[in-house]
C-alpha cells in the first residue's frame, strides 16, 4: 500500500504522505516556486530533526498499518480515534492493546495490513495509528533517486492536539521573494533544476522549449 501511495503522490493525487529531501538544496528549489497562480509570495523552507525511534523503511510493519489506514473511510477512522479515547490509563498496556485489537474497524485494518503480510500479528498499539514517521523509500523511482527524497508518513489526524514521544522537531527558514529568481540561478549553475529533478522526459523537453524562448 505504501508503494500505491508514492505512486499517487508521484502523479498528484493527495495522499498521507509529505515529500522531503536529503538535500537542502532540493528544497530549496521547491521553495523558490514562483508562487501560486504566479503571485508574488516568499517561500520556505523545513527542516525536520528526525529521532532514531521515529525512523523506518518502506516494508516494515509500522509503515504497512499507517499506508492502509488509506483503505479506511472517514468514518472508520473517526471510531479509531474514539476507540482510542475509550481506553483507560496505559492506553499502550498489554489489556488495552488486546482490547482495541479486538474491536470490529481494528480487525478490519488488519485484514488489509494481511492483504500484504500475511504473517502480521494484531498486537498493534494505539498510540502507533497516530504518530507520524519518516521513512525511507524504494530506490527504484527516477525522481525520488533525482530528489533524495524521502517521505513523511502521517497517521490519523486526531480533532485535538496529541503528544507523543520522541516527536519530530520542525524549524522553518524564510525565503523572501525578491531573492528567490537570485537563488534559483544558482542552482541552475549546479545542475538543480527542472530536468534533472524530474528526469521524465516531458519536463526535459519543457526546459529545452523553454531556453529556446529566452532566446
Amino acid at each position: 500500500m505504501f508503494d500505491k501511495l508514492v505512486r499517487m503522490q508521484h502523479f498528484g493525487l493527495p495522499t498521507r504522505l509529505l515529500d522531503v529531501s536529503l538535500n537542502a538544496l532540493v528544497a530549496l528549489y521547491f521553495a523558490t516556486e514562483p508562487g501560486q497562480d504566479r503571485k508574488p509570495s516568499a517561500g520556505m523552507v523545513t527542516a525536520f530533526a528526525i529521532p532514531p525511534e521515529r525512523e523506518k523503511y518502506f516494508d516494515s510493519d509500522s509503515v504497512s498499518c499507517l499506508a492502509n489506514l488509506a483503505n479506511m473511510t472517514a468514518e472508520e477512522k473517526n471510531e479509531i480515534y474514539r476507540l482510542r479515547e475509550l481506553l483507560k490509563g496505559d492506553i499502550s498496556s498489554a489489556g488495552n492493546i488486546k482490547k482495541f485489537n479486538g474491536s470490529d474497524v481494528i480487525k478490519r485494518l488488519h485484514q488489509f495490513i494481511r492483504s500484504e503480510k500475511p504473517y502480521f500479528q494484531p498486537i498493534i498499539d494505539p498510540i502507533d495509528l497516530f504518530k507520524p514517521y519518516y521513512v525511507h523509500p524504494k530506490m527504484s523511482n527516477r525522481r525520488i533517486l533525482a530528489q533524495s527524497g524521502a517521505f513523511i508518513l502521517y497517521g490519523i489526524n486526531p480533532p485535538k492536539k496529541m503528544f507523543f514521544p520522541n516527536p519530530i522537531e520542525e524549524t522553518q527558514f524564510i525565503v523572501p521573494q525578491s531573492v528567490k529568481i537570485k537563488i534559483r540561478n544558482a542552482l541552475e549553475n549546479i545542475g538543480i533544476n527542472e530536468s534533472t529533478l524530474f528526469p521524465e522526459i516531458d519536463k526535459a523537453a519543457a526546459r529545452i522549449k523553454n531556453q529556446y524562448k529566452k532566446k
